[in-house]
């Protein structure tokens, strides 16, 4: 631990949704086993789950806009906050807020309405930007008019949920099936640029197994096994025009927005070649992985690919250096530091 944070709180309390009952669980359950490898005490509670007698002061908190509805508020704590719904509830009442935002070039659905400019933000890391704000015109509901308030947000984007030790070269000999296991609730049948790569797969005899963490959560460990069983494990972002979406559907812009995903992260940190659709991903991971924004070439860029095993250990090597939730705790103690 740095002397800043040991200063600064005595423990960390990840405020948030309970494992598997929201996507953004599997966010929190990333920052707790950081964390935890770190040797910080840490502690995982939600709004129905928590203790009413803990000592909740000198705490750093992490949690969500729509989970922090029972979260203490004290004065000496400090909260980074992701989807800040409401930053007057706790500007000026605690040691040190922080909103948490997505690191996109722009974004406008039900939440959010920026555009981030770096220009106006101090660089934490390739991964991680900090700007001091000057009102709340970044969050939707204000944006029209918005209120001044000073406060500060960190952009950036998730990571593998595998410790650097943790990933290994071996996993790149696993043998494979001639079968793509797709975990996430955006499928073949639902999303027409993972639909375009499905039917290559078809066309050359790789079968697609999709399994919607919604209706059928599983652990970490057998996400873990059966993507690193499957034959390629590629990440997609949708497409689609970002002033033109139905409030609350970023996700269908993704491509267009830059927002960066953990998939691509956690499938390379398994063994897998790094696959993706999204430019701001590719760049990020220093054009190191196979990129094309047409689906239907991805899939032969990357099959002409698979077995290069030193492109496979440079990737690993990237992601393991800098895109582990340590790095993401080493980037938030940064913004407190500051």
């Amino acid at each position: 631990m740095s002397s800043f944070s040991q200063q600064s709180f005595t423990k960390v309390v990840i405020w948030g949704f309970p494992l598997h009952t929201h996507t953004h669980s599997y966010i929190h359950a990333g920052w707790v086993k950081g964390f935890k490898h770190l040797g910080y005490e840490t502690h995982w509670f939600d709004d129905n789950n928590y203790p009413r007698d803990f000592d909740y002061s000198h705490t750093l908190f992490i949690t969500e806009g729509y989970a922090d509805a029972n979260i203490p508020i004290e004065s000496s704590s400090i909260y980074f906050v992701h989807i800040a719904r409401t930053p007057e509830k706790y500007i000026g009442k605690v040691a040190r807020f922080i909103e948490i935002r997505y690191l996109v070039d722009g974004i406008i659905d039900c939440n959010y309405n920026y555009v981030l400019d770096k220009t106006k933000c101090e660089k934490i890391s390739e991964s991680t930007y900090d700007e001091k704000l000057r009102d709340n015109g970044g969050i939707a509901k204000h944006h029209a008019a918005p209120q001044p308030m000073d406060y500060e947000c960190i952009y950036t984007c998730w990571a593998t949920d595998l410790l650097p030790h943790e990933i290994v070269e071996e996993s790149i000999y696993q043998p494979r099936e001639k079968k793509i296991y797709w975990f996430g609730s955006a499928n073949h049948m639902n999303t027409k640029e993972i639909a375009i790569f499905y039917q290559e797969c078809i066309k050359n005899g790789i079968e697609f197994i999709a399994n919607d963490p919604w209706r059928n959560p599983l652990p970490f460990n057998v996400v873990e096994e059966y993507t690193k069983r499957s034959v390629m494990s590629p990440d997609f972002r949708t497409s689609g025009d970002p002033n033109k979406i139905a409030i609350g559907e970023t996700g269908t812009c993704h491509k267009q927005i830059g927002y960066i995903a953990c998939r691509l992260l956690k499938a390379i940190s398994y063994g897998h070649l790094g696959i993706t659709n999204s430019r701001h991903a590719y760049e990020l991971l220093e054009k190191k992985v196979i990129y094309n924004s047409d689906e239907r070439q991805l899939f032969y860029d990357a099959a002409y690919q698979l077995k290069n095993y030193n492109l496979i250990k440079e990737q690993m090597r990237i992601v393991r250096e800098k895109h582990t939730y340590l790095n993401r705790i080493q980037d938030l103690l940064t913004a407190l530091a500051k």
